[in-house]
Parts: structure tokens; sequence; C-alpha cells
């Protein structure tokens, strides 16, 4: 499989993460969204909504959206291995928990965590994103607070095991400080959550392929 990817993308991110987890390999392929490098003609053959990260499977097929790709892995995974990964719990409510997480992320945290740091660390503020940006910081605090309250309850965030929700969830999260928007030592729960997911024996930093 090859990953078409933007090396800083918490989207892509996400899918090198479960890559990792589930030990399957795949070829990072990279584009500089600043410049611009997504909405070649190649690319857009590959999207043609112009954005990482896509994945590129075995057989030609391209599958994008970040959460989708997720999903797929995962339950491909269940597959080969014929029995039902922790990732996506048999129980269906369990499984609809995960699913709520990963609608809530794309609508409620990723817009008011990601954003800012995009727009803060990528030289991407336009007057308009600059009127933005405290009601983004302002949503991005109720997220996060959401967040730390569940992980005050449980190990992570659908009960005491790591499911999709959790490798969806902790790439924005943990990089969440940079740009200067959050300090994550308000939130204690969400760093005892990043501690422990980072001293899993296959975890690997948003920084490698």
């Amino acid at each position: 499989m090859i990953l078409h990817d933007f090396l800083p993308s918490g989207n892509g991110y996400k899918i090198r993460l479960l890559c990792a987890c589930l030990g399957l390999n795949v070829t990072l392929k990279e584009y500089d969204i600043t410049k611009g490098e997504t909405h070649t003609e190649s690319f857009l053959a590959i999207n043609p909504n112009g954005k990482i990260p896509v994945l590129e499977l075995d057989n030609g097929q391209c599958l994008s959206e970040s959460n989708a790709i997720l999903l797929y892995l995962t339950e491909q995974n269940h597959l080969t291995q014929q029995h039902q990964s922790a990732l996506l719990p048999a129980d269906p409510i369990l499984k609809a928990r995960v699913y709520q997480w990963l609608f809530w992320e794309q609508y409620s945290h990723e817009p008011n965590i990601a954003s800012p740091r995009f727009w803060l660390t990528h030289n991407a503020m336009t007057d308009l994103k600059k009127r933005m940006l405290p009601d983004r910081i302002q949503q991005g605090h109720v997220a996060l607070k959401l967040m730390d309250d569940t992980l005050a309850q449980h190990t992570f965030l659908v009960g005491d095991a790591m499911t999709l929700a959790d490798i969806c969830l902790f790439p924005y999260t943990h990089v969440a400080e940079e740009g200067g928007a959050y300090q994550l030592s308000e939130y204690p729960n969400i760093q005892r959550w990043i501690k422990q997911i980072e001293a899993l024996d296959w975890f690997i930093p948003i920084t490698q392929g």
C-alpha cells in the first residue's frame, strides 16, 4: 500500500499510527500541501478533493478521508485475522461509541485544534482567520475539556481498552500546543493518556513515516 501524505498532518499520522499498531506495511509518498502539491493533475487523479491522506491499495484503488481509511484498515484486519480486534469492539453499543468519537473528531475537534495549529505554524494566517481564531480556540478548549472529563472516568476514550477512537484523537491532541493556542497542562487526564499511548511498544512519532 502507498500512503499519500504530508508528514506534519495529524490526519495522515492517524493512518501511520494505525498501520504501526496493526503491523501493516505502508510506503509513504510525501506532498507539501503548503506548495500546492495536492492540486496537481496527477494528485487530483487519485483524489479529486485535492487533500491528503490518500491510501492507495495494492489493487490500485484509492481511499480518502482519514477516518474512513481507519475503519477500512481495521475492518480488513478483522477479516484477515479472523477475530474481532479490540480497536473496533464487537459489542454494538461500544462500537457505536467509537463511531461517536470519530464523527465528533471531524466536526468538533479537528476544526478547532488542528486548524489553529496549521494557521499559526505554517504562516497561513489571513484577516478572516484572525477573526475566526478566538472562537476556534474557545471551541477547542470545550473539546479538550470533554476529552479530559471522559479520561477522568476511563483509561481510554471508550472504557479501559484502547480503541480506534484513541488512535483517531491522539494525533492532533498531542500536538495541540504547537502554535501556542493551547496548554495541555490544563488537562492532566489527557496528559496521562498521551503518555500511555507513547509508551506502547508499537508507537511511532508523528515525524516518522
